[in-house]
């Protein structure tokens, strides 16, 4: 199964953003991904997210599209 690693950054009282890092094959490379993502990151706005990804049920607003 494919999975996302999501960027979500946001400042106090602010809107979030959000920012997709890849697309990894697999649980425990998405894990491995995160570790390294939470290591590095210094900025303590930025959280990051695995996300199950199905393609198939992939629905885009407006927005994004």
């Amino acid at each position: 199964m494919e999975y996302i690693i999501i960027n979500k950054w946001q400042l106090k009282d602010c809107k979030a953003h959000y920012y997709l890092k890849e697309v990894v094959e697999g649980l425990e490379l998405a894990n491995k991904k995160l570790e390294a993502y939470q290591t590095i990151e210094e900025d303590k706005n930025d959280n990051y997210y695995i996300v199950p990804f199905n393609e198939q049920a992939l629905l885009l607003t407006k927005e994004v599209a």
